[in-house]
């Protein structure tokens, strides 16, 4: 990312973020209570972390 308002996610950022993303997808029709507790984690995020987050549920949740 070279815009000077974006920061560079760590890879361990990127893997956290990815495994919620893949729970929250696969919990969206039977799990209230995980989507729920990753609701709530998600929005408690810096911008940049919930900006991936968004972007990467959004790619894993069309391919669902």
């Amino acid at each position: 990312m070279t815009n000077a308002n974006q920061v560079e996610l760590t890879e361990a950022q990127k893997e956290a973020i990815e495994d919620m993303v893949i729970n929250r997808v696969n919990a969206m029709n039977n799990d209230k209570m995980l989507c729920d507790a990753i609701d709530a984690k998600v929005h408690e995020m810096e911008e940049h972390l919930k900006k991936y987050f968004h972007q990467r549920f959004h790619f894993h949740s069309n391919k669902a």
